[in-house]
């Protein structure tokens, strides 16, 4: 092949491949947390454990969170296997049949451990207001999404202590005179329960609820 039609052949090459490369990075999957994906972990394990994939503590709310987030939402572990006590670590480790066959960060399986990682990760999560546990709006939290986080503080003296997930809105079918936003939660487990869990919670009056929005970019 002549020299020139050489150059102009590996020319048209190099620009195809730029083009195709371009084309791959233009069009490939967003890496982003997957509040939908979340939800749809949440719905399947709210009544049940992923075990032995996962422990089951005996406060297992933000254990139950937390998978649905790292294995539904695809939110990454953040300083893995390391500083377990720290604000920005979030991960767990290992598979069995008992608890000891595990390890994890505070902020994986403790109510308040969780919330101070999402603040303290970047990006993390964003607060979104609070609301008393005697709230019975119909769409509140308006600005909370499937995949979201909501907190408790049952206003004991104990901070915040519970989490659940939001998932949907709608009728809760173990209390079908509530309808609205519903969750997902571990210990007590329930399916898609009223968002601020009046029905249940014997201490409503003194509850705060702190909703958090799980950054998408995560």
């Amino acid at each position: 092949m002549p020299t020139s039609r050489v150059r102009r052949h590996l020319a048209s090459t190099l620009t195809f491949a730029l083009t195709v490369s371009t084309l791959c990075l233009a069009t490939g999957p967003a890496v982003a947390y997957d509040g939908a994906g979340a939800a749809k972990y949440a719905d399947t394990y709210a009544i049940q454990n992923n075990t032995p994939a996962y422990p089951v503590f005996g406060g297992d709310c933000t254990n139950f969170v937390s998978q649905a987030a790292h294995i539904g939402g695809k939110y990454p572990f953040r300083n893995a296997y390391t500083n377990a006590s720290s604000d920005k670590s979030w991960w767990i480790k290992g598979a069995g049949t008992h608890n000891d066959d595990f390890t994890w960060a505070n902020a994986w399986a403790a109510a308040d451990g969780y919330y101070r990682f999402l603040i303290a990760d970047n990006p993390g999560g964003h607060p979104a207001g609070t609301a008393p546990g005697s709230s019975t709006d119909y769409w509140t939290p308006d600005k909370v999404t499937a995949g979201d986080v909501l907190f408790y503080d049952w206003g004991q003296g104990e901070g915040v202590s519970h989490a659940s997930m939001q998932v949907g809105h709608g009728v809760d079918p173990s209390s079908p005179g509530w309808k609205g936003n519903y969750v997902d939660q571990h210990t007590t487990n329930r399916y898609h329960a009223f968002w601020s869990l009046k029905p249940y919670n014997a201490a409503w009056a003194t509850t705060t609820i702190y909703f958090m929005d799980i950054d998408a970019a995560n």
